[in-house]
């Protein structure tokens, strides 16, 4: 007689913190599944990452700081699809970035010395541990252990003290208040003035320090996003921001001649001297270059063009207050954007890879949201952030209800 198979049980194990209470059957729709989202609940998956070590390096990298992919449970990759030469600007890709950059230094002669070696290790597993949980034990003490090791890394001058640099940066932008991101840029520029006044020069050090061109771009792009959120100088200059290329700005969705919108927006942001016809000029090239596709790369897109298009008409604007018709054309340009905006945030899903990226177009946006649809695309923007695998801009949300509290009438 055959074997009869014993029925298999549901497992509840993955289902979110919400279906798993109410006894609900979850689809684990990520970051939010179908039932929550229909709800308005916040939709909380248990935070399990399990790094996969590289079976190449094993013999050659101790167990502790192997260079990791990181996996769901589930098995999705949670690292960028190249290893190699990661550029998405995301904590996983960092991470990469740095265990890449402990093997080559491990397995070269670089000329780099212990104590820098040291760093990266450490600032390896702070990261590491600070992604599978900020508030456990090992978490806090391998980020004062990181942080202290940085601390001798700079009292020496040596540039590798820009690697730590970068990832203190990087959870500062993502888990700290948004736009302030501004202290760790500082600190890196003046630490980078001390090696390097041009362009010719960093090159000459980049070569004796591989990696060091990445760091350079999270750096400035870190940089000129904060300014624009902040309304504040820009911390590096033009040469510093040649080494953002083509992959980068692909990789977190952004047209390179939006970037230069948003440069010259951040450089002139109290110059009153500038022509509005200028600004509607650039804004209008950023309308025309809209694309009508719907694949996420033109959405992404859409989003920043549309935001950059927002900032230069709403400058313009105000310039130009004492002219009413030239005042009501550009407010009515605003509000067109803004939908247009709103809709492409909509429509692009969460699980994108250029979601997350869309962070400060989305809060420039926000600041002339003026009608309910357009805020509650907005909250859900920064819920899904939160809900995602590692929860980012815990403090956006409420940046943008203030904003608007504080005009109530619309902008």
């Amino acid at each position: 007689m055959a074997r009869v198979k014993k029925p298999r049980g549901i497992r509840h194990d993955r289902d979110c913190s919400r279906c798993k209470v109410h006894g609900v059957k979850c689809d684990l729709n990520r970051p939010r599944c179908q039932s929550c989202l229909q709800l308005g609940e916040a939709c909380q998956y248990p935070q399990r990452v399990v790094w996969v070590d590289d079976k190449k390096t094993k013999s050659q990298t101790p167990p502790e700081i192997d260079t990791a992919s990181s996996i769901t449970e589930s098995g999705q990759m949670l690292a960028p699809e190249s290893s190699a030469k990661p550029t998405s600007i995301n904590v996983y890709g960092f991470v990469d970035l740095l265990g890449t950059f402990y093997q080559q230094i491990r397995s070269s002669s670089q000329g780099i010395p212990e104590e820098g070696i040291q760093l990266i290790s450490r600032t390896l597993s702070f990261a590491r541990s600070r992604i599978e949980d900020a508030d456990n034990k090992q978490s806090i003490q391998s980020h004062l252990v990181a942080l202290t090791n940085l601390s001798q890394v700079i009292e020496s001058a040596h540039p590798i003290a820009l690697f730590g640099i970068a990832t203190f940066a990087m959870f500062e932008v993502c888990c700290g208040s948004f736009g302030n991101w501004h202290c760790h840029l500082q600190g890196a520029r003046s630490l980078l003035d001390l090696h390097c006044q041009h362009k010719s020069a960093f090159d000459e050090l980049c070569g004796e320090i591989s990696g060091l061109a990445d760091v350079l771009a999270y750096l400035v792009w870190f940089d000129v996003t904060g300014a624009l959120v902040r309304d504040s100088p820009l911390i590096f200059d033009d040469w510093h921001r040649e080494t953002l290329g083509v992959e980068f700005f692909d990789s977190v969705g952004c047209p390179s001649d939006t970037f230069e919108l948003f440069v010259y927006l951040a450089e002139h942001r109290n110059d009153n001297s500038i022509n509005a016809m200028d600004l509607s000029s650039r804004a209008m090239a950023q309308v025309m270059s809209f694309d009508a596709g719907v694949s996420d790369c033109s959405l992404a897109a859409t989003v920043y063009r549309g935001a950059g298009a927002i900032m230069a008409f709403g400058r313009a604007g105000g310039l130009v207050d004492m002219n009413p018709s030239a005042s009501n054309y550009h407010s009515s340009a605003v509000r067109s954007m803004v939908d247009r905006v709103c809709d492409a945030i909509a429509k692009i899903p969460s699980t994108s890879r250029f979601y997350v990226h869309l962070a400060t177009p989305t809060y420039l946006t926000a600041m002339y949201g003026s009608t309910a649809k357009q805020r509650e695309i907005i909250r859900d923007y920064w819920r899904n952030c939160q809900s995602c695998e590692f929860p980012r801009y815990p403090d956006a949300e409420a940046q943008c209800e203030k904003r608007w509290g504080n005009s109530s009438s619309g902008v």
